[in-house]
């Protein structure tokens, strides 16, 4: 099973636009760092992850003291945030795992290695490829989610022009 490694603005992106549970039955394995979790402030936030680790669903990869340091140390070619971001980066390399992730710096580090990373706007398109959401759920979400500045704009409206269409 293809694994993906979270980043903390994927999984808000996720909660805040109530498509958390439709995240979770994608076919995928999901794992994410204790410090992607730790990240995730607000209580309620952090026990819907809590949620789906208790049920198997999210596997959070701990970062022993060698790891942290190794991440810390982790050559990039592009300026990463902090540790987080870093652990990230860290257990894809490790476990060759797509990354999810809004962080763009990030997301050029991982496409100068190698690896597969995308983001919030490709997970909506698999929910609603495999048919786990209709238009009438996701068109509401991408009209939220447009709010984002983080996000881009046409890659928002060229999906909700698809899924209006189909």
């Amino acid at each position: 099973m293809t694994i993906i490694i979270t980043d903390t603005n994927v999984f808000i992106d996720l909660i805040q636009s109530g498509m958390l549970e439709y995240f979770f039955q994608l076919k995928y394995e999901f794992c994410t760092t204790d410090l992607v979790v730790e990240e995730v402030k607000v209580g309620k936030q952090k026990q819907q992850l809590e949620n789906y680790r208790e049920q198997g669903k999210l596997r959070v990869l701990s970062l022993d003291s060698t790891e942290i340091r190794d991440a810390v140390q982790l050559p990039t070619e592009y300026s990463l945030k902090g540790i987080t971001d870093r652990s990230v980066l860290l257990k894809a390399i490790q476990l060759q795992g797509i990354v999810l992730s809004g962080d763009g710096n990030l997301r050029k580090e991982c496409q100068r290695r190698g690896l597969e990373v995308r983001g919030s706007i490709w997970v909506i398109r698999e929910i609603w490829q495999i048919g786990l959401a209709d238009s009438n759920v996701l068109i509401p979400v991408l009209d939220q989610l447009q709010e984002n500045t983080r996000l881009p704009k046409q890659a928002l409206d060229d999906l909700k022009n698809e899924i209006k269409s189909s």
